[in-house]
């Protein structure tokens, strides 16, 4: 009985929880998420998974939420100043989701602070939070560190620095992430303490982590101070729970996960998921989130259907409660599954009624009486999928017309076709027929589909990541994560490389993390020259565990 594992997944319309002992699934439950009181779903789900169960059996409890994504959606994140320092270039200031403050001074592409920056606010602030970047301090963050000491010498209580969070290149990116790790900051701390109360309230004193966007899992207290890490963790539980249960083949394939709000899109080579480019778009501005690539589409089981007064029938984009089926007033797609015989829950008489009056009101703006609601039914299905159809064009199109940086790339690009298509999530088996006949595709349905996403959490595994930075002119290497800033003998990226895996395992070993897979995740090494004649390099390497899951997943007793 010991080595039992909570996951628990924080959907749209649904929050899932799992118990797995070993590689079984031995408890489950779904219930509704409370919005705004996300606690409220958040609980119910793990009351109900613990019911007859001791707590000292649970050895890891581990959350994908969806408080990070909602919060940026719904543009309710708190109010934070940006300041930036971009030396001379092009105007960026539209890669930014505020105004920015600019402060005087830069770094250049050798990581030399070519002009001293001298941070001056003006007047008291007026919000808790700061973001801080500046352009190439990811080569050199001390003017990053400089205007961090200033700010909270200001009165802000907490400052994002962009290179903490990203140790790659790109300038806006960087930015853009800083910016909402401090906005999300304040909620992200508040419904972590109130996730760590309820567990203590259980008695439930297993450590608790949180599932990352690309798929790892991280302890609740490393991620406090990186919270926009955790965005769109809900498709990375998806993912997850898809390798975990073994559906994806070896071809090209596409994945959905098929809820009640939304129904997310991911693509699939040699039964591995393929990466965000650069990193994940919040709202319309792409960060240096690291992200699996996941396309979301405005499909789910809970989908308003609704005609407009122009006679157009619109399915999606808005979800106005359940369906009628289950006590709703508005009728929806998983009403039309159920009048089609694809799907059976609930008041089947009351989403028999529902559609009848929706073909009712088709025929009325048609001036027709010759539309049944089965008619009508099937409309809704195929416009539904159709919509899925279309986003998984658009993210395939991505895919095909990604950059290409290296010559390897050119030589062996290959277009993306996917010829096999999984789908998970509650209404995947009820709308399966369908979306087999629109895309053209055969489309397998998991075990255990229903609560893929939770299984998806439970099975992360636990990552850490570093991020090296030797210059050889100094003879200093830097390690931001663990604190260390040293000398070092290391003269080019082979060697640094070689030092970033020792720090990254013994760190790892540290934390009671055994396994010894990583993946490099960025690096470069550019050339100082002095003198005319002296060549030195900044080297940069970020490297982290592999992301994946422990084990593999069978069905529930």
């Amino acid at each position: 009985m010991k080595g039992q594992r909570i996951g628990i997944d924080v959907g749209g319309t649904f929050t899932d929880a799992v118990i797995l002992e070993g590689t079984r699934i031995v408890a489950s439950a779904k219930r509704r998420t409370t919005k705004p009181r996300f606690m409220d779903g958040v609980l119910a789900a793990l009351d109900a998974v613990m019911v007859g169960r001791k707590t000292e059996h649970i050895e890891r409890v581990t959350l994908s939420t969806t408080v990070i994504t909602n919060t940026v959606v719904e543009h309710k994140e708190e109010a934070t100043d940006l300041y930036i320092i971009p030396g001379p270039g092009r105007n960026m200031l539209h890669a930014f989701p505020v105004t920015p403050i600019i402060w005087s001074g830069y770094t250049d592409h050798r990581g030399v602070m070519t002009a001293p920056t001298i941070p001056k606010i003006e007047n008291p602030c007026g919000t808790r939070r700061a973001a801080i970047s500046a352009k190439f301090a990811v080569r050199n963050p001390q003017s990053e560190e400089n205007g961090a000491k200033v700010l909270r010498e200001a009165g802000y209580e907490q400052v994002t620095k962009a290179s903490s969070l990203s140790g790659r290149l790109n300038f806006p990116r960087r930015t853009v992430s800083a910016y909402f790790n401090s906005a999300v900051y304040g909620v992200f701390g508040q419904f972590i303490d109130s996730i760590q109360q309820a567990l203590k309230d259980r008695g439930i004193t297993a450590p608790l982590y949180i599932l990352k966007a690309d798929g790892g899992a991280l302890p609740v207290m490393q991620l406090k101070e990186r919270p926009v890490e955790t965005v769109f963790t809900g498709p990375a539980a998806s993912v997850l729970g898809m390798e975990a249960l073994e559906t994806i083949p070896q071809e090209q394939a596409v994945a959905l996960d098929i809820g009640g709000t939304t129904t997310d899109i991911s693509l699939w080579e040699n039964s591995r998921p393929l990466m965000a480019h650069g990193g994940v778009a919040i709202r319309e501005y792409p960060s240096a989130v690291r992200s699996f690539m996941v396309r979301s589409v405005g499909i789910g089981g809970e989908s308003a259907v609704r005609i407009s007064q122009d006679g157009l029938l619109t399915v999606g984009l808005l979800r106005l409660g359940p369906s009628v089926a289950l006590g709703g007033s508005v009728p929806t797609l998983g009403d039309a599954l159920i009048v089609l015989g694809y799907a059976s829950y609930g008041d089947v008489t009351a989403a028999k009624t529902a559609i009848g009056e929706l073909a009712a009101e088709w025929n009325a703006s048609h001036q027709a009486d010759s539309v049944s609601p089965e008619a009508i039914a099937r409309r809704i299905v195929k416009q539904a999928v159709q919509t899925i159809r279309d986003g998984i064009i658009a993210a395939v199109d991505e895919q095909n017309k990604r950059p290409i940086y290296v010559v390897k790339d050119i030589v062996e690009a290959k277009t993306f076709m996917p010829t096999v298509g999984i789908a998970v999530g509650g209404t995947a088996p009820s709308l399966a027929k369908a979306l087999e006949e629109g895309l053209g595709i055969p489309v397998q349905i998991p075990s255990a589909a229903a609560v893929a996403n939770a299984v998806g959490a439970a099975v992360a595994k636990e990552i850490v990541d570093i991020t090296v930075r030797v210059a050889t002119e100094t003879h200093t290497m830097v390690i931001p994560e663990l604190g260390i800033q040293s000398r070092t003998s290391c003269r080019n990226l082979e060697e640094v490389r070689q030092r970033a895996v020792e720090h990254l395992l013994a760190y790892a070993q540290t934390l009671g993390i055994a396994d010894t897979s990583y993946e490099i995740t960025y690096e470069e090494e550019v050339p100082v020259v002095k003198g005319w004649q002296d060549v030195f390099y900044s080297i940069t390497v970020c490297l982290q565990l592999q992301a994946g899951v422990t084990v593999h997943v069978q069905a529930e007793d």
